[in-house]
């Protein structure tokens, strides 16, 4: 379960921010839906340049506070569950005209690009005004190609195995069953992909299971 950190934020800061109204960058839920719609706004704001997701609060700025902050906190947690590889997130409760809200500041990913395991598939999404859009192929491919300082082995990988190496990368140690759940890849496609990991030094098969993979950490 996250960890919910008690902030207190200037009035008129937050008063501002409200009153500029959902855009690029903020986004206001009364309490949150479950986990997909969650998870689209946290790949987006990371894909993009981070944002803030504010709970308690109408669309039209009204602040209503939360009811039940366990609950909305089991429902973020959902939602990171669908995401690989996992954002940088920090969840604050505040206090804004009498009524408790929660704030959960995502910040511009490192590791773009961000998606989600929707019934097995991967989706990337990215901000687009108080929208979020699905990206395109060629969207992700920029960010696969210019969002990081790569090794030249990971700049050598395609689609399949940049994904996989991610969620390495989140895991550390993946057994075969994990991976088809998380990526629903094919026997064929996932042997592939981590055949072509190893020869590049990146994972390691264990020593004492054959069905369990390990991200060097030279990688």
């Amino acid at each position: 379960m996250l960890q919910l950190q008690q902030s207190i934020i200037p009035v008129d800061i937050l008063e501002e921010i409200i009153t500029l109204g959902e855009g690029y960058k903020a986004e206001f839920e009364t309490t949150l839906g479950e986990g997909g719609l969650t998870a689209e706004t946290l790949c987006a704001f990371s894909n993009s340049k981070g944002g803030n997701l504010f709970i308690g609060i109408r669309d039209s700025g009204e602040p209503v506070g939360v009811h039940d902050k366990y609950l909305e906190l089991t429902k973020i947690d959902k939602a990171l569950a669908l995401l690989i590889p996992k954002p940088d997130i920090l969840v604050r409760s505040v206090t804004f005209n009498k009524f408790q809200i929660i704030i959960l500041e995502v910040r511009e990913g490192k590791n773009k690009p961000y998606f989600i395991n929707i019934n097995g598939k991967l989706q990337a999404f990215i901000r687009t005004g108080a929208e979020n859009n699905p990206a395109s192929k060629k969207e992700i491919k920029v960010f696969m190609n210019s969002t990081r300082i790569l090794s030249s082995a990971y700049k050598n990988l395609n689609c399949d195995e940049k994904i996989l190496f991610d969620l390495f990368e989140q895991e550390r140690r993946l057994a075969l069953s994990e991976i088809r759940e998380k990526l629903n890849y094919s026997e064929r496609q996932m042997k592939k992909a981590l055949t072509n990991l190893y020869k590049l030094g990146l994972v390691v098969p264990s020593l004492s299971d054959k069905e369990v993979y390990y991200r060097t950490d030279h990688a």
